[in-house]
């Protein structure tokens, strides 16, 4: 980027970005939301089509130009980075919002001066697809395994998006893909032998006796995805494996059989292998599935405390003290809350009607300038539906 702008000016001339509420010590949607903001608001033009602030920086090199037109269709680039978020299943976060609005940005800086406004073409159809590969882009590097290209992953994606509407069946794949991207059955052959070697990858090297680096031949685990590499994305290994060395032999063993897992060596077995509650309860002679379900959340509940020992996560325990109905819905509440399993309790009450929240007493244990337990305790309630408010709840959260 600095190659490209070298002949630009940065100067903004009395214009500013809009203070966030991060500034303060928390970061909200709303912040997210307004990030290209300007303070003062930027003229507006007389034609009313914002092309021509992009004309303006092309003709001028003032770089100013493009960040008022980012002012004036911030609108496009919010919808653009919801639908993306929230098509790939997530929650969004005001963090992960502002990284992608940053992404975005990056992008139209880097790719304005290439845009000719002589073709007749909006900037912001010449951009979408820049965008696109921005978001695509920066969520490659969020990936657990590693990808050559933008394109191979892209790829993946498209494959094993194939793959899993075909219910697993390969030739269907293959042939679907093919036909959609023009190329051999041969090639789709490879590209989705290649996916399935990114996705569900065991360990592709080892070391010998002589502690050199020796190739180690990849072995598929079909129909799935590499669960314990996401679960240990970002986690180190070593505390997982100590958290559950503390665990008793029914707790390893329930985690490992529910979850068709071998958390000694990471091997991921096929979901079929996956043992019922009902299994489980034959396995060690219980009541029936409702107990050894049960049984199976305290050996999750255990296995997030012993992590919290290890400092590899935070957690949230919280428990209904009251709630209040209007008709037949519950209106408002009010929860305890501890954090890390130990220390005083908060309070949070809700309003449920009108989707808010605030922080009656803070825990002993938050650090309440980051908010990102607080808002973690927050979201729980508020994702839930009215009728179906947990009356406890345990919930860990990532250390970043």
């Amino acid at each position: 980027m600095e190659q490209t702008l070298k002949d630009y000016s940065w100067d903004l001339e009395g214009y500013m970005p809009r203070a966030s509420q991060a500034e303060r010590g928390k970061l909200t949607m709303q912040d997210a939301f307004r990030e290209y903001q300007l303070i003062p608001v930027p003229p507006g033009l007389p034609s009313g089509n914002t092309n021509e602030y992009i004309r303006l920086a092309l003709e001028t090199h003032e770089l100013k130009y493009v960040f008022f037109y980012l002012h004036e269709n911030e609108e496009y680039f919010n919808d653009r980075i919801n639908t993306f978020l929230t098509g790939e299943g997530e929650r969004i976060h005001p963090e992960h919002f502002m990284d992608l609005k940053l992404e975005c940005r990056i992008e139209v800086l880097q790719r304005f001066p290439s845009y000719d406004p002589g073709r007749g073409t909006a900037f912001i159809t010449y951009i979408h697809r820049y965008i696109t590969d921005a978001l695509l882009r920066f969520r490659m590097g969020e990936e657990y395994h590693s990808f050559d290209s933008l394109q191979e992953y892209k790829d993946a994606r498209r494959i094993m998006q194939i793959f899993a509407d075909c219910h697993g069946n390969t030739k269907e794949t293959i042939r679907l893909f093919a036909a959609q991207d023009g190329c051999a059955e041969k090639t789709a052959t490879e590209k989705l032998a290649a996916a399935y070697r990114q996705r569900n990858r065991r360990v592709p090297v080892q070391l010998n006796d002589e502690s050199e680096s020796k190739e180690q031949e990849d072995e598929l685990i079909p129909d799935h995805w590499d669960y314990i590499g996401i679960l240990r994305a970002g986690v180190k290994a070593e505390n997982v494996d100590k958290a559950f060395d503390k665990l008793s032999y029914r707790d390893q063993t329930l985690l490992e059989q529910r979850n068709a897992i071998c958390m000694r060596c990471g091997r991921v077995s096929d979901m079929k292998m996956q043992m019922s509650f009902e299994k489980l309860a034959e396995l060690f002679e219980g009541s029936g599935a409702s107990s050894a379900e049960r049984a199976y959340k305290r050996a999750v509940e255990n296995l997030i405390l012993e992590l919290v020992k290890f400092g590899q996560l935070h957690c949230i325990r919280l428990k209904q003290i009251s709630t209040h109905r209007e008709g037949k819905k519950i209106a408002a509440a009010i929860y305890a809350y501890q954090v890390d399993n130990g220390g005083e309790w908060g309070e949070i009450r809700f309003n449920l009607e009108e989707g808010t929240a605030w922080v009656e007493t803070f825990a002993e244990n938050d650090p309440c300038d980051t908010w990102k337990i607080t808002d973690a305790a927050i979201h729980a309630i508020l994702k839930c539906k009215h009728a179906k408010l947990p009356q406890s709840n345990l919930i860990p959260i990532m250390i970043s």
